[in-house]
């Protein structure tokens, strides 16, 4: 469960080309899953591997956020398997590890759904009911951690703040899929919502 729900620390600085955090704020989030040509991701994925990415669908805020740059693409695989995508970065101070400004993780939703924040479990959280652009989402710790079930896919926002969460989730934008961050999102797939989906 732990690795299910926790942001991911980070214990690498991940550092952004000078200058393109300006050249991309105005546009809000740049092209759909692109990076700006000037910026080397660091990470264990391409956004060219995560457009041709076929398990579930993707989604980011594009290349930059109000500013904060897309610095990293990690693709988890294992027992569980996700996609991250990280924005900004964090400079670790001790073995702890730092918290960049902005995480998208995006999970299938057969691993990752709200059966698994039941109340009822010992342990369980209890999650701020919401909805976001036409879908089912859930906001926790304070509202600045976002999760938005989306067709196949859940996707969770770690954010400062409840406000950036939110104008995160008006962002986002398919990355091997043609969603705009203007377009509702598609509904969650049957059995997404209960953890009945099957993986596979």
């Amino acid at each position: 469960m732990t690795r299910v729900i926790r942001k991911a620390v980070i214990l690498f600085s991940v550092t952004a080309a000078v200058g393109a955090a300006a050249g991309f704020a105005a546009t809000r989030g740049g092209s759909a899953g692109v990076s700006p040509p000037d910026v080397a991701l660091k990470g264990n994925f391409s956004i060219a591997q995560a457009q041709a990415f076929a398990d579930f669908p993707l989604y980011n805020a594009g290349s930059s956020m109000d500013g904060i740059p897309l610095t990293a693409v990690v693709h988890s695989t294992g027992a569980s398997t996700s996609v991250s995508f990280l924005y900004g970065d964090c400079h670790a101070s001790d073995d702890m590890g730092c918290a960049l400004p902005l995480e998208i993780q995006v999970w299938p939703a057969c691993i990752r759904n709200p059966s698994l924040y039941q109340s009822s479990r010992p342990g369980g959280l209890t999650p701020g009911a919401t909805s976001v652009r036409g879908v089912p989402a859930a906001s926790f710790e304070g509202g600045s951690r976002l999760e938005i079930q989306t067709g196949t896919s859940t996707v969770v926002v770690f954010a400062r703040t409840p406000d950036v969460a939110m104008q995160v989730a008006s962002a986002l934008r398919g990355v091997n899929l043609p969603v705009q961050a203007s377009d509702r999102l598609p509904q969650p797939a049957a059995g997404a919502l209960d953890g009945k989906l099957g993986c596979g």
